[in-house]
């Protein structure tokens, strides 16, 4: 494990405090040479220890006087300590803080304020535990009369809490003032001039040239600069004489630049780094480096797409994409997007990755399909970069298919088989599949911070696990309608008996319920409506909500149905600014509403409440249609509505798409518009794209039929006028 693991900067400090209690000393004495002679250099480890520490302390708003600190991880607690040992100890390559006196790093009065400050924290700590009867390092109110009882402070002129708290403050500040100063000196002693080739040195942490004439006569040079920063990713930047340099000689790399092997070679190197290719392809940008020897890279430098979905410039939002899909390798992020961790974990060449993520994107504004375009760009330069054949048809794939999954899992039903199995067909393999996953989380987190949330997390991995199923079962045939639902609903049953419902009342239920009920819901969402069904109530309308496996909530309203139920649904929910990702209309035999609303919420403390609100609002409400309300900045753009119909054979119904502009109450003023016409809504997909929303409906007419083209114009005609 530790072989596997050196990288790893966590585990290799965890082995840097290592001592032997018991066992081999020749094997432990070689387990500690291994931590050495690990990739961490004092440099590197210097750095990455100064960022960790760093975003430790933005956690807790970079002061030591909290409240309520914790005196673990806030500024001048046990950890600064320990990080400034962790640093020295790597650096001088000693066991012990008092073996620091020795080499001259520490002064004997600084040692002793250190152990001071150590044996005051560690006193504090193991009496909280001791108090909170668990591991607890928030000093909290609650504990802190209690701790300074323990630890013997008395009420005098100041009570005993206050005078605790303040020693409390004094030693954390004094520890934080130590820091300060030692990691200095480290810092001083670590990054002083270091040669690393005959071209570049690292003086002070910023690389420079080792000569005036570095890149005119080397210029392989502008390239092997940014592969040395990955390679050391404790370089703050490029030393500003050496930049001047690279300005003035940027027109070397032509295209005489571009057909040297040994160049080619460099920037496929780059990619390939485990660090630091993030920070690299950055500066390369911001230098000019990027759009020289990528000239179809410059056309993006800069390049505004005039919306309100994307949020930055096409090289500033890909530049993000390499960033994100760079996280998705790195384990300090591997709780951020666990499934996307672990399957980064078996990926052989993650630089075909970051290739497509480099050219997902290149072609946008020559008009076109950019995708397309963009393939063709990566073609071309894979197959001049040398790589293998079935590596550039990977690449030239994800980056023709970037849109792909993003546009199933949001805009088609999951559930039909159909869909599952195009999807596959396109993707064609798992290792597609999964390279294709990555690219969609990256790109979309990429494009607006506020533009992922759990339900499009939750549609792209379900689109992600049923397609990966589907492609290792070599299914090729639909499974048989009849008997799916046959099997669903003994598992109902199975279900209620074990909750000890009335079985036979269970199969009355059943015959009031259409077919397609119970291929859209789980067995799970269907005892949930059971459960809401038989309870005994005097209420017309009944609501309940849940947090479901989506990571979204969602509201189920049963009860009778009557005209406008859903209209009036939606405008409640947007009444109390809840947004909706979801919704599944459906109308039993004898007339019992099943409508289930999906919608982002925080806090789901407050469903309860949201519950009785819905109820009662249901029971007043009276319906309108309302001027949409409008935001400033959407005066500046393109205000333009895009409808368009199709045929869903599979339900006989009429999918209607509305690419519009957001505004406040749309969802309703919609809804409202198919109750004044008549229009039954079956089934509803909600997806907002930054400003925009793509709303996806399900309907049919008052006959229970698709729309003709008669009724199709009217709703095309009616929805512009109104919206």
């Amino acid at each position: 494990d530790c072989e596997i693991e050196i990288d790893d900067l966590s585990v290799v400090t965890n082995l840097l405090e290592s001592r032997l209690l018991v066992g081999n000393n020749t094997l432990f004495l070689k387990m500690k040479s291994m931590i050495k002679s690990s990739n961490w250099s004092s440099q590197s480890f210097l750095v990455e220890k100064q960022k960790e520490q760093h975003n430790r302390h933005l956690n807790y708003s970079n002061t030591a006087y909290n409240l309520e600190p914790n005196l673990k991880e806030s500024p001048g607690g046990l950890r600064d300590i320990q990080t400034v040992a962790w640093v020295a100890k790597w650096y001088f390559d000693v066991n012990l803080l008092s073996d620091l006196v020795d080499k001259s790093y520490l002064s004997e009065c600084e040692y002793d304020l250190l152990k001071q400050g150590q044996l005051f924290l560690w006193k504090v700590r193991f009496a909280l535990h001791v108090i909170a009867k668990r591991r607890e390092d928030r000093i909290a109110f609650q504990y802190q009369k209690e701790l300074a009882s323990m630890l013997g402070y008395i009420d005098t002129d100041f009570m005993a809490v206050e005078q605790f708290m303040k020693d409390y403050y004094r030693t954390v500040t004094k520890v934080s003032r130590l820091n300060d100063i030692l990691l200095q000196l480290l810092e001083d002693r670590i990054l002083h001039t270091q040669n690393l080739n005959e071209n570049f040195v690292i003086s002070y942490g910023y690389i420079q040239a080792t000569n005036d004439e570095v890149f005119k006569k080397h210029p392989t040079a502008f390239i092997e600069i940014f592969l040395l920063i990955a390679k050391h990713n404790y370089v703050r930047g490029i030393n500003a004489g050496t930049l001047r340099q690279m300005q003035l000689n940027l027109d070397l790399i032509d295209e005489n630049y571009y057909k040297k092997r040994q160049n080619n070679r460099l920037f496929i190197e780059l990619l390939q780094q485990k660090r630091g290719v993030n920070k690299a392809l950055k500066l390369m940008n911001r230098y000019g480096i990027l759009e020289h020897y990528i000239p179809s890279f410059g056309q993006i430098t800069g390049l505004m797409q005039y919306d309100l979905f994307h949020t930055y410039t096409v090289d500033q939002h890909t530049l993000f994409v390499i960033r994100n899909l760079r996280r998705f390798f790195v384990s300090e992020f591997a709780k951020e997007f666990e499934l996307c961790s672990e399957i980064a974990k078996t990926i052989n060449k993650p630089e075909l990755l970051l290739l497509a993520g480099l050219f997902h994107d290149i072609a946008k504004g020559r008009g076109g399909d950019h995708a397309s375009l963009g393939a063709q760009d990566a073609i071309v330069f894979c197959k001049h970069h040398q790589l293998r054949a079935d590596d550039i048809t990977l690449v030239a794939g994800l980056v023709e298919q970037h849109l792909l999954m993003s546009q199933t899992a949001q805009k088609q039903d999951l559930e039909d088989f159909e869909v599952i199995d195009r999807f596959a067909k396109a993707v064609g393999s798992v290792q597609f599949l999964e390279l294709l996953y990555l690219l969609t989380v990256a790109d979309i987190r990429a494009t607006k911070v506020d533009l992922w949330n759990n339900w499009k997390d939750s549609l792209l991995r379900k689109l992600f696990y049923k397609t990966k199923e589907h492609l290792l079962s070599g299914i090729t045939k639909p499974p048989n309608m009849a008997k799916q639902i046959k099997q669903i609903k003994q598992s109902v049953l199975s279900g209620v008996n074990q909750q000890g419902y009335d079985t036979q009342q269970i199969e009355q239920i059943f015959l009031t319920l259409p077919k397609d009920y119970f291929l859209r819901y789980e067995v799970e969402d269907i005892l949930w409506h059971l459960w809401l069904v038989m309870k005994p109530t005097d209420k017309k309308i009944r609501v309940v909500s849940r947090l479901s496996e989506h990571n979204v909530v969602d509201i189920f309203v049963y009860g009778d149905d009557s005209k406008g139920l859903f209209c009036k649904l939606v405008s409640i929910i947007e009444k109390l600014g809840l947004d909706i990702v979801d919704a599944k209309i459906l109308t039993t035999k004898d007339h019992k509403a099943y409508n289930t609303i999906s919608v982002l919420q925080d806090n789901i403390l407050e469903q309860i409440n949201l519950n009785q609100e819905i109820e009662a609002e249901l029971d007043q409400m009276t319906l309108s249609v309302k001027e949409a309300g409008d935001k400033s900045i959407h005066r500046h753009f393109d205000h333009k509505m895009n409808i368009a119909f199709s045929h869903n054979e599979k339900w006989n119904l009429t999918k209607v798409e509305i690419n519009v502009i957001d505004k406040q109450g749309l969802l309703s003023n919609i809804a409202y518009i198919f109750h004044q016409l008549g229009i039954h809504l079956v089934n509803a997909r909600i997806t907002t794209m930054g400003e925009r929303v793509e709303d996806i409906f399900f309907i049919s007419n008052a006959k229970k039929q698709p729309l003709s083209a008669a009724e199709e114009r009217l709703l095309k005609q009616t929805l512009e006028e109104k919206l």
